[in-house]
């Protein structure tokens, strides 16, 4: 996995009328974690919509590894950064590595085969996860906690 700076530089975004974040700036180191914390609606998802294209800033600008992502092609942005939702739904009957490996879609074309490189960073997102005994497992069967751990085993396939 490669390391990506994400820098937000003076964003302004919202929703219609209503101003959400107003000249923001913030940087988001490579190989750090970092947690976005506060107050209920006071714009944490805002911002992560923007920051991952979801939603297009009414100023300012985001760059991950110093190029704007609105520049940056669907795939290749989807190979650098990744969202998980807070409510994610999976399709019914999935099973555990069959949503783990949907990770890897960005990685793919239409023709492209499936590489030891594919199987190596999902066996990697199982065992960070501790989800590796639930890959056979349909999804819908797991406990909260267990579906939290799938979701976040996929992102770190990605």
């Amino acid at each position: 996995m490669t390391d990506h700076t994400l820098i937000v530089q003076e964003l302004t975004t919202g929703y219609g009328d209503r101003l959400v974040l107003d000249g923001l700036n913030l940087e988001i180191p490579s190989g750090k974690v970092t947690a976005i914390i506060g107050a209920n609606a006071c714009g944490k998802s805002t911002l992560l919509r923007t920051m991952s294209r979801l939603l297009a800033p009414r100023h300012g600008q985001v760059l991950l590894d110093g190029r704007s992502i609105h520049t940056l092609p669907s795939r290749q942005l989807a190979q650098m950064l990744g969202l998980l939702p807070q409510s994610p739904i999976a399709p019914e009957g999935i099973l555990v590595a069959d949503l783990v490996s949907r990770g890897r879609n960005p990685y793919h074309g239409v023709f492209s085969q499936w590489t030891r490189a594919d199987d190596e960073a999902i066996a990697a997102a199982l065992e960070a996860t501790r989800t590796t005994e639930l890959a056979d497992r349909p999804v819908d069967e797991l406990s909260g906690g267990q579906r939290q751990r799938v979701w976040i085993a996929m992102a770190l396939a990605q």
